[in-house]
């Protein structure tokens, strides 16, 4: 029997044994016969999300896919491998087979293989990580970055997973800023809205916290306009963290205090926000001093110490401190006057803004037009009056 035959023989008695699938094996079977690899990959993609399919995929791999595996797409192969890959209840076991798929594709003969074995290698991460073989995990997340980097007309697949991994591990190691900033990254390249309700609802749990807990992350505006943020709204036990990151967003101390107060119990069960109560202090606290220069008028910002105190609930000397570690974050430039007790602002960092912010600045653009034409016209009537004298 050839080895054409022993695959092809294998799949007829998968039909009888899997009746339920009967009529799609034999279509399969057809589509190998006639070397339609396009048509006989788009079916199997059809499949692959079946429970029932995925109970005898691990078999169907290594009886059928094997046969034509260096005839398809590549990362379409890698694609079907990482799924089968969930099939092993074993890590090891899964670590083996997906070492097992890149090998299939270096030895396809096919051009183009970078994309497919980058994929392959960041699942690989990933259940080392599962394993706890945290150093192993690093090493293939930095190179899987490094060879992102270097790589032109990426599929959006092979981005996501890269970003979606160092994610894991960002979060494992309990780095928030390198965790939200992959997150983020790894939301760029997938639609939020195929993800499960179940694994939306705790991304955008994860992604919040991470903002919230993140060292240097001051702008908010990004995070509250992706979609994946809505699921919070409709979350009964989560609805206060979205409205603590408009909190923050709109540098509302006095709010925050009041959100504090409100949901007290919930925020005593978050071990990541009780450990870091001083520093999550900080961050509304400066972010209450850059709403208040954000709101006055570029040529108006010279405020006085006393003004900041009032709006941060911060002795004179606090609100010094306060402004020396806004400026040595670069989020502000300026000169402060301790002598005139107020700081002159030149710079402010620019930031994302929502879409209520967008109408606010709209209103000021208006009022800004409206003195101009003021201005205007009073210049006509005045060269008018100069040319009748």
């Amino acid at each position: 029997m050839s080895s054409s035959d022993s695959y092809l023989s294998w799949l007829e008695s998968a039909q009888t044994k899997h009746t339920n699938y009967a009529s799609q094996l034999n279509q399969l079977g057809e589509y190998y016969k006639q070397k339609l690899w396009h048509q006989l990959t788009v079916l199997i993609e059809e499949l692959l999300p079946q429970q029932e399919f995925q109970s005898f995929l691990i078999s169907f791999y290594d009886n059928f896919i094997t046969a034509f595996a260096h005839r398809i797409n590549l990362l379409k192969l890698a694609q079907i491998a990482e799924v089968t890959a969930k099939q092993y209840k074993q890590p090891e076991q899964a670590v083996q087979f997906l070492q097992g798929a890149i090998k299939q594709i270096t030895e396809s003969g096919q051009r183009h293989t970078e994309q497919p074995m980058l994929f392959l290698r960041m699942h690989i991460a990933e259940y080392n990580l599962q394993m706890g073989a945290t150093d192993e995990c690093k090493t293939l997340i930095e190179e899987g970055k490094e060879t992102l980097d270097t790589m032109e007309n990426v599929d959006p697949a092979v981005s996501a997973v890269v970003h979606y991994v160092r994610s894991l591990y960002y979060k494992y190691k309990k780095s928030f800023a390198n965790f939200y900033k992959s997150s983020l990254l790894y939301l760029a390249f997938i639609s939020s809205d195929k993800l499960p309700q179940e694994q939306k609802l705790a991304l955008a749990v994860d992604v919040s916290l991470a903002a919230l807990l993140g060292e240097n992350i001051y702008n908010f505006g990004e995070l509250l306009l992706h979609p994946i943020i809505e699921v919070l709204d409709t979350s009964k036990d989560y609805r206060w963290l979205k409205e603590m990151l408009e909190c923050f967003h709109a540098g509302d101390l006095h709010k925050y205090d009041e959100l504090c107060s409100k949901h007290k119990s919930v925020l005593n069960n978050q071990p990541a926000l009780t450990e870091n109560v001083h520093q999550l202090r900080q961050k509304i606290t400066i972010l209450c001093l850059m709403e208040l220069i954000f709101s006055l008028p570029a040529q108006e910002r010279t405020i006085s110490l006393e003004s900041i105190g009032q709006r941060t609930k911060l002795e004179i000397d606090g609100v010094e401190f306060l402004l020396m570690k806004t400026l040595s974050l670069h989020l502000i430039e300026g000169i402060v006057d301790q002598v005139d007790g107020n700081v002159k602002v030149s710079w402010v960092q620019p930031r994302v803004l929502t879409n209520p912010q967008i109408s606010a600045l709209k209103d000021r653009l208006d009022g800004w037009i409206g003195k101009v034409t003021s201005a205007s016209l009073a210049l006509e009537e005045g060269s008018l009056d100069v040319m009748v004298a």
